[in-house]
């Protein structure tokens, strides 16, 4: 139990060294090809070097989480892969110490990376990819849509010839496209008020807004009722769904209640309750990932082909990746399940990597 607590320390110790370096080296090359990304899209744009780099910054923690698992897997193939050309497994396994006795705390650890990651990296990451967005709105985008999901209803906006027009509405029938209690105001291209519209009811139809029941509001004017009224849209079902929060701006701890929000509203909550899924599921694949790269790693150097074992490995890494975005797109469709397919890659490979150490070991 002693050498085994030594070793759990040490193992661990070295695995956590190993993901410093692979997730620092990371960083730097992400941080370089965004950078080079934005400096092509800035072209004659006049934006100083400090703000380029505060959008780099912001956004590399996001471009982090999304290799995450991956990260995980190369730094356990690397230090796999160094206990094994130092014949440091070697010893272990000649003095009684099974293979497993190795990998397991370092998939702890892993997993316990995992878990921070979940509940403090990805609450960061959201906050400053939201930062990033507004940047990148500030300088870059010329569209002035944009949607909100909040407790006081759905809130649109969209361009109408020169004027801003601000939708909020307490509901929204996707099948119908029909608003209830929608509350419009218009202003100016200088941000001045030009018309306020309230309706009990309104239906999107033929690129027309179509409101009953309600009051007109204009500058300078009494307000006016009206039972039937019609207005100027560029609204669609396709693009109020497009519309919505890139979920990347939403924490962990925020997807479950913006997922009731959207419910509320009567928008679909399927993308983003499998992303939350999704990101659940991830914590616990980066321990399944230590075992998988264990798997291609731990082969003893005197069977040979060595390299080629490891570099196999990380083409299965790849090939997991597309297929949990293979997975992923299924739960997006409602061909599966969310949970199952949230949770079909953690399990696929665990179970791949768990086969082939039992064969090492059984060898």
């Amino acid at each position: 139990m002693r050498l085994f607590s030594l070793l759990s320390r040490y193992v661990s110790r070295s695995f956590l060294a190993s993901f410093g370096g692979t997730f620092s080296i990371l960083l730097i090359i992400i941080m370089l090809f965004d950078f080079a990304e934005l400096q092509r899209r800035s072209g004659s744009k006049e934006i100083n070097l400090a703000a380029k780099l505060t959008m780099v910054s912001l956004r590399a923690p996001y471009f982090l989480e999304q290799v995450f698992p991956f990260l995980v897997f190369v730094a356990g193939l690397y230090i796999f892969w160094r206990m094994n050309r130092t014949n440091e497994l070697l010893i272990f396994r000649s003095t009684g110490v099974s293979l497993w006795r190795v990998i397991l705390p370092i998939s702890v650890t892993a997993l316990m990376i995992g878990f921070v990651d979940l509940t403090a990296f990805n609450p960061l990451s959201s906050a400053m990819l939201s930062r990033y967005e507004k940047l990148e709105k500030r300088y870059f985008s010329k569209s002035k849509e944009d949607v909100k999901v909040s407790h006081t209803g759905l809130w649109l906006s969209e361009k109408i010839g020169p004027n801003q027009a601000i939708y909020r509405a307490s509901k929204i029938n996707l099948r119908k496209l029909e608003f209830q209690d929608l509350n419009i105001i218009i202003t100016s291209p200088k941000n001045k008020f030009v018309e306020r519209i309230d309706a009990k009811t309104a239906l999107i139809k033929n690129n027309r807004l179509e409101l009953k029941n309600g009051w007109d509001t204009q500058t300078g004017k009494a307000a006016v009722a009206f039972s039937n009224k019609t207005l100027e849209t560029s609204l669609d079902k396709n693009k109020i769904e497009q519309l919505k929060v890139h979920k990347g701006v939403l924490s962990f701890w925020k997807l479950p209640p913006y997922i009731t929000l959207l419910e509320t509203s009567g928008l679909h909550s399927l993308k983003h309750r499998m992303y939350w899924h999704s990101m659940l599921a991830n914590a616990f694949w980066v321990g399944a990932m230590i075992v998988l790269a264990a798997a291609f790693a731990c082969r003893p150097h005197r069977q040979g082909k060595t390299v080629l074992i490891i570099f196999t490995g990380i083409i299965v890494g790849f090939f997991l990746y597309f297929f949990k975005d293979m997975a992923f797109a299924l739960g997006v469709s409602g061909g599966l399940p969310p949970i199952i397919a949230a949770w079909l890659p953690p399990l696929t490979t665990i179970m791949v990597g768990a086969v082939l150490v039992f064969y090492q070991e059984d060898g």
